[in-house]
């Protein structure tokens, strides 16, 4: 919603250090890699899921930045959720009692929690059924990916937001439901800068893509 950039700089000849440095600023799931001056990949084995990520970078200039961003929050919040409910209709829509968008019975989408008042929806979520196998869902990953569009999957051993690589945070006792629950679900941002219409080839995308796995696994 709101970007004012990310600065600052740690200068060492530590390696280690340096490692550590990169994954507490928010180098989460591989993103190291895109840095050009930390060390090699063989000095971040197991930092990413021992150390947190804070993610806290704030200056007076990412603040000068911010401020003018504040009065145009409630225009971008209309647009994303405006993009959202089309989006969402697209994927769910139905004539009576039979499916148009043709994805409708093979997805979930989850609803408002309660009591919240307003959601900021700047990304997309939905769990794929659970028809859908590990191979039937990374086929679905790739799909996607062949055609643009980047689809994560929550419970993907390398995520973030997998509570398995939470090494600094580990659960006390085994969350099974949790584990299913994570095992389908799947993320997709919806950048604010895209044209209304990118948002009808990002549902195309989707629904072709769980198609191509249906029909390639004969459920379809």
């Amino acid at each position: 919603m709101i970007n004012s950039g990310e600065g600052g700089f740690l200068l060492t000849d530590d390696p280690d250090i340096a490692a550590q440095t990169a994954v507490i600023a928010g180098a989460y799931e591989g993103l190291a890699a895109k840095h050009t001056t930390v060390p090699g990949p063989e000095h971040f084995e197991g930092k990413p899921v021992s150390l947190p990520n804070y993610s806290i970078r704030m200056s007076n200039l990412a603040a000068a930045v911010i401020r003018p961003q504040l009065k145009t929050l409630e225009p971008r919040i209309e647009t994303y959720n405006r993009r959202y409910t089309a989006l969402v209709e697209k994927l769910e829509s139905r004539v009576g009692d039979q499916l148009e968008s043709r994805v409708g019975d093979h997805m979930y989408i989850p609803r408002v929690t309660p009591g919240v008042t307003r959601m900021v929806h700047d990304s997309i979520q939905f769990n794929l059924d659970k028809k859908f196998t590990p191979e039937m869902l990374q086929q679905f990953l790739e799909e996607c990916s062949a055609h643009g569009l980047p689809v994560e999957l929550f419970g993907h051993k390398s995520n973030a937001r997998n509570f398995v690589n939470w090494g600094f945070a580990p659960a006390d006792d085994p969350l099974p439901q949790t584990a299913e629950m994570l095992a389908t679900a799947c993320d997709c941002r919806m950048p604010l800068m895209w044209d209304d219409e990118d948002f009808e080839d990002l549902g195309n995308v989707i629904i072709e893509s769980v198609e191509k796995v249906l029909a390639d696994n004969g459920m379809l």
